[in-house]
């Protein structure tokens, strides 16, 4: 679709001069120049900074061709929208950018902010609004198109609606969120319960005479007045998807073009790439990936998508059924050619699934889907979105994706609350380097970026102004999701309500991919919202899921499965057993004779730590490791690192973990034993073994130990499995790889909650989106609601690890970071370790010793991924923050984190934190 109505430029550039009509414009001021910067540079004059944000507001929907979507929403308002009232919403839409500082003009915020010798006191002595300009700049907005509704657009109903809704953006951008106070605000609520209200409209008239705005007297009348806004008439306009996010994508474009014409002026630095991918570069991508042999310079990895490419046009599918290696490959390169085919074949779409058993490589399928699209569209796409449940997959695929593309370090950025600033820009020494990595962070301008699925749907429905910033980025872009079974059932109608809704109102295409797919089309509230999902694979049970190199890669054994007086003597036992006689098995260098990768899994850390008690007195092992969510950063990679490895597969290892393991750890076990939980958790932990089909008698062994119910307790598939799922159904379940039968179940059960009468339902949630309760749509959609306390260890921590290849290093701690350490006085020990107490200090100061705004923001997301190397997170409970205090230092504990000062008695760098010593406190407490 193209630009319906007039283009945000075009209505920019008939906007007379402020100076023509603003008497004195000259005199009125915006910003003051930055103390750290040259006394010479002059104030900002307030028509120099509404020109500045109006240039950044055509460049930002040029760059990200917002035009058509603005128009999209436009005509989504309300049936049949004829021209001119959709030309006039769209201007009236960028004028709440245009006129969002016309309150500056307020005497007082000129003599106290702006320290404006051209006023004096005696000018607003009696001043209602203070220094304030927001109140004013909405009023002014407010009765010059009110009255040009009334006197010229025949009152049309609509127009006023969206003319006082869209003045909340004007209102707000100065407050962090947008509430659920849509009707107090734009009635100025505030100012009428503060003052006589006909004083309070007398005072802000004023300030249309120094516009020249000549207006109605009744326009006066109804600003501010309730009773008119609330008025009947106006609710059928007040219901729709389109206005929520016409409102919230206004909001996002204000406070971007705001801040970046702010910075401009404060930082002297212009902002010119917003990360977006041009048709030159998106074909250069599309070449490296179907047409490079080797994805590194150094020519050690092959690009197997070269010969996928080569056998596109006449390959004859071979569905081998005998497992091997090669074939697995062969597996692979074919549904390869199915994502491709119908990709072309169906690339109008903008829904996509892609089911694919694990281990049949989905980040690389997603890859090949992405890249087809992009170069389908010849830059209309231009940029990606890749989201995932857990950090560790963010991690692990960033490296996978930025080599296989061939992209370069400026167009891919991690976003996650453990990433730090991408380093490498050149800086200078008023640290301009800095800040233009800050601003491209804040603002994610990087083609690619993988994001925390929290953090993603926190854009699609946030009312916080700094997430909001990038509301407007998402457009024509393509956005792959990753595990989808991760997200709780609850919250499915609302994962896909948004979906759906962005794809067609934001023209996204959105590729949803998982080893156990939910079929959400069968959720009935939702059915119109899926009914054109495209399955890139779509015999995938039949010819992958069922195909022994994927369901008989791992053999799944029950004989623990119904055993409810299990003890850890007796799981050890079984585990040296079964380990022991694996030993004999010879598969070359998968698996040498004499060595075993066995892995045991369990719901809660605590009986992890009291497994690796029993089982270290067998002497069996060469090395045991725990891997839990205590586990600090640096031990995790160097376990995944050890066990990576070639030079340690002649090694006997066990891996004693919990569920983190399952986030797409990239290991691959032997033989694994797991305290079973729900069906697929247990089929993600079988993806951790055998993963290349290079072994035979690879087995998972299925025990029930802990109590589920603490950590699945409110999950459906938890719940539908226990009273829906017997034991027999539950194995034939995983064997068979049939995890629609779950599903099905869990539709039926959630379409039976949303029909039910007077049920907190989906059509509840629904409802608040369409009458504009920001927070409300927020709050009642988390995909994550447990509270967690993020406890700091002290330690020291070494700069790089073992590799995954003999005499290789990994970095713990990169360049920027390194100097920055000791740019502040921080520096390596002896053993080439930074010791955690001087970080956390550092951290303190930086707090205390307040300096300029992006200066102070560049130091705290720098030190945010120092902190994070020593952190971890647990579930917060009073009654394990009452334990902890006998080990933090409370001082230090005032700031976020809790300082464990004693942690050798608590806590080990191998073991994690052992919540035996911590008196009352259950071992459902940590994972």
């Amino acid at each position: 679709m193209s630009s319906y109505f007039k283009s945000v430029s075009d209505i920019i550039a008939e906007l007379p001069a402020l100076s023509t009509y603003l008497i004195n414009a000259g005199n009125y001021y915006a910003h003051l120049p930055s103390e750290n910067e040259s006394a010479d540079i002059p104030k900002e004059t307030l028509e120099e900074h509404i020109n500045l944000v109006n240039e950044y507001l055509v460049r930002l929907a040029s760059v990200h061709n917002l035009d058509k979507i603005i128009d999209k929403l436009i005509l989504g308002l309300y049936e049949n929208i004829d021209d001119d009232t959709g030309s006039y919403i769209k201007s009236l839409f960028v004028n709440t950018i245009a006129f969002h500082d016309f309150g500056k003009v307020n005497e007082k915020f000129q003599l106290q902010k702006m320290s404006n010798h051209f006023f004096n006191e005696s000018e607003s002595l009696n001043s209602p609004i203070g220094s304030t300009h927001s109140s004013l700049g909405a009023f002014i907005y407010l009765t010059k198109h009110l009255n040009e509704i009334v006197l010229e657009k025949k009152q049309d109903q609509l127009l006023v609606v969206v003319c006082f809704y869209l003045a909340y953006s004007i209102f707000k951008h100065h407050s962090k969120y947008f509430n659920d106070d849509c009707i107090d605000t734009i009635s100025f609520s505030e100012l009428r319960a503060r003052n006589n209200w006909e004083d309070v409209k007398a005072f802000l008239k004023n300030y249309l005479d120094n516009y020249q705005f000549q207006i109605h007297p009744n326009i006066h009348r109804v600003i501010g007045e309730e009773r008119f806004i609330n008025n009947p008439s106006f609710a059928k306009y007040v219901s729709s998807f389109e206005l929520y996010i016409l409102c919230r994508l206004n909001f996002s474009l204000l406070t971007a073009s705001d801040y970046l014409a702010t910075n401009e002026y404060m930082n002297g630095l212009p902002i010119h790439n917003f990360g977006t991918l041009s048709k030159e570069r998106i074909s250069e991508l599309h070449y490296n990936i179907s047409q490079r042999e080797w994805i590194d310079t150094e020519r050690t990895k092959v690009n197997y998508n070269k010969v996928t490419y080569d056998e596109l046009e006449n390959y004859e599918f071979l569905n081998p059924k005998e497992k091997s290696g090669s074939n697995l490959n062969i597996l692979r390169k074919e549904m390869a050619l199915e994502v491709i085919r119908n990709i072309r074949k169906n690339y109008q779409q903008n829904l996509f699934f892609i089911e694919a058993p694990t281990g049949g490589g989905k980040t690389n399928l997603s890859l090949l889907a992405t890249i087809e699209l992009l170069n389908k569209y010849q830059g209309e796409y231009n940029k990606v979105f890749y989201v995932f449940p857990f950090t560790t997959l963010i991690t692990q695929t960033y490296q996978v994706v930025r080599d296989m593309l061939g992209l370069k370090e400026e167009e891919i950025i991690e976003l996650h609350s453990k990433s730090g600033l991408k380093p490498g820009r050149e800086e200078d020494d008023n640290y301009g380097g800095q800040k233009k990595n800050y601003i491209d962070y804040l603002f994610v301008n990087y083609p690619f970026t993988l994001v925390s699925h929290i953090r993603f749907f926190n854009i699609l429905k946030t009312n916080e102004k700094e997430t909001n910033y990038l509301l407007h980025r998402l457009a024509n872009s393509i956005v792959v999701i990753d595990e989808l079974q991760s997200y709780n059932p609850a919250h499915w109608d609302k994962v896909i309500y948004f979906v759906r809704q962005f794809a067609e109102k934001f023209n996204i295409k959105f590729i949803l991919m998982s080893a156990t797919l939910p079929k959400l089309d069968k959720l009935n509230v939702i059915k119109q919202e899926v009914k054109d999902f495209e399955y890139l694979i779509p015999k995938a049970k039949e010819l992958y899921f069922n195909n022994p190199n994927f369901s008989a890669r791992v053999h799944f054994n029950f004989d623990f499965f119904s055993c409810t007086d299990l003890t850890l003597r007796e799981l050890s036992d079984k585990v040296i057993e079964s380990s022991t006689k694996y030993l004999e098995y010879d598969f070359g260098k998968a698996k040498p004779q004499d060595s075993i990768y066995t892995i045991v899994e369990f719901i809660y850390k605590q009986t992890a730590t009291d497994f690796y008690g029993v089982i270290k007195n067998y002497n069996f092992f060469d090395e045991i490791f725990v891997l839990s969510g205590t586990i600090l950063e640096h031990r995790r990679k160097q376990i995944i690192n050890t066990l990576k490895n070639p030079i340690n597969r002649s090694k006997k290892i066990l891996l004693i973990t919990t569920q983190v393991v399952e986030a797409g750890v990239d290991i691959d076990m032997d033989l694994g034993f797991k305290d079973r939980s729900i069906i697929d958790s247990d089929e993600q932990l079988a993806g951790r073994i055998n993963r290349n089909v290079n072994k035979e008698h690879c087995a998972l062994y299925l025990f029930n130990l802990n109590k589920e119910s603490v950590i699945y307790g409110k999950d459906y598939r938890y719940k539908i499995t226990k009273e829906q799922i017997k034991e027999t159904e539950y194995q034939r379940i995983l064997n068979e790889k049939d995890f629609d039968h779950l599903y099905n179940k869990i539709f039926q059960d959630r379409n039976q909650w949303n029909d039910r009468e007077m049920a907190v339902n989906f059509c509840d949630y629904e409802f608040a989106i369409h009458k504009l309760k920001f927070q409300k749509v927020h709050e009642d959609f988390k995909l994550i609601e447990q509270q967690n306390l993020s406890c700091f260890i002290p330690i020291n921590i070494p700069l790089e690890i073992e590799g995954t290849a003999d005499g290789t290093l990994d970095k713990i701690f990169n360049d920027a970071e390194i100097d920055f350490l000791r740019l502040n006085g921080v520096h390596p020990n002896e053993k080439n370790e930074v010791n955690g107490e001087e970080v956390f200090n550092l951290y303190i100061s930086s707090i205390h010793n307040k300096i300029e705004f992006t200066e102070q923001q560049i130091r705290k997301k720098t030190l945010q991924s120092i902190l994070a190397k020593y952190t971890f997170s647990t579930f917060a409970t009073q009654k394990l923050e009452e334990q902890l205090v006998h080990f933090y230092n409370k001082d230090k504990s005032e700031y976020g984190y809790i300082y464990v000062e004693r942690w050798s008695d608590v806590y080990s760098v191998e073991e994690g934190l052992d919540a035996s010593k911590l008196v009352g406190i259950e071992e459902t407490q940590f994972l």
